[in-house]
């Protein structure tokens, strides 16, 4: 049975809340900005939604900010925010999307700035550098269970 969403309590990934108010502030302003990048992420095809959202996520929850629970709870893009979160792992699918997504990026990159070839290469440098992490992510471990005994 899945949880309901008031189920859900956020992944403790963080060691806590800070303490002073400016600090606080300044978690929540920097989650803010993540979530608004994950949102405009959902309608700019090469821009990422997860990756901002997990930022988001961490910021919120060391500010002690419970809307953190709600992007947790997200019907599409909860589990793997917490499926990072807690094992480190990114799945199949979504590897295979964001690699293509970088790979995209990458085509579109060279006619952009072609009389920019510093550019270029330092651009696809980057994304091969985040294409190789992402591919070394590990896939979520699956629970078995024994059946009788």
């Amino acid at each position: 049975m899945m949880p309901s969403r008031s189920d859900i309590v956020p992944v403790p990934v963080s060691p806590g809340p800070v303490q002073g108010r400016l600090s606080r502030a300044g978690w929540k302003l920097a989650g803010y900005g993540f979530v608004l990048l994950g949102g405009i992420g959902m309608a700019v095809p090469l821009l990422p939604t997860t990756i901002f959202w997990i930022l988001a996520v961490l910021c919120l929850l060391r500010a002690g900010d419970q809307r953190a629970g709600r992007l947790l709870a997200h019907p599409r893009y909860g589990a793997p925010i917490r499926l990072f979160l807690e094992q480190g792992a990114i799945s199949r699918r979504g590897k295979a999307f964001a690699l293509s997504g970088l790979l995209l990026s990458a085509a579109v990159l060279a006619p952009l700035a072609a009389s920019q070839p510093v550019a270029v290469a330092a651009g696809w440098a980057v994304l091969a550098l985040v294409g190789a992490w992402l591919a070394t992510r590990p896939e979520p471990r699956t629970v078995r269970v024994r059946s009788g005994a």
